[in-house]
């Protein structure tokens, strides 16, 4: 057995593979902050995932209930239509990356097909989160 063959059976024996889809553009971001931490973009996943099961508790499941006065100004902003606001559990705003917003579990938006929606204008958002539903 060569070393190819070696290494290959080694991964197969103990590792689960796992696909991650992440919005275009959001790859290289993850890479640069992995490499920034000295880690490739598989340690820094698995990092973040071994913080939350490490204590068995998730940061993403001890998120505020309701939005803060600042989360609700941003909505407005945004103009995200009111009916909206009770799918959503979270939504942030960064210059480089744009905007984000998560439902809440139980809610999915059939153009990304998944909870997180992830926009560069506030027209976009607009356009994406009125494709937001509950699931049946």
């Amino acid at each position: 057995m060569n070393r190819t063959e070696y290494k290959n059976n080694h991964t197969r024996d103990n590792y689960d593979r796992m696909e991650l889809l992440v919005p275009k553009g959001s790859k290289e971001n993850v890479k640069k902050i992995a490499a920034e931490l000295g880690m490739s973009v598989n340690e820094y996943i698995w990092a973040l995932v071994c913080e939350d099961t490490a204590t068995g508790t998730s940061k993403l499941g001890q998120k505020k209930i309701g939005f803060n006065e600042e989360q609700k100004a941003m909505l407005e902003k945004w103009q995200v239509a009111r009916k909206y606001y009770d799918m959503i559990e979270d939504m942030s705003y960064d210059k480089q990356s744009g905007y984000f917003i998560y439902l809440k579990p139980g809610y999915i938006n059939s153009l990304t097909n998944s909870r997180s929606i992830h926009c560069e204008k506030t027209s976009e958002v607009r356009k994406v989160i009125v494709h937001s539903y509950k699931k049946t």
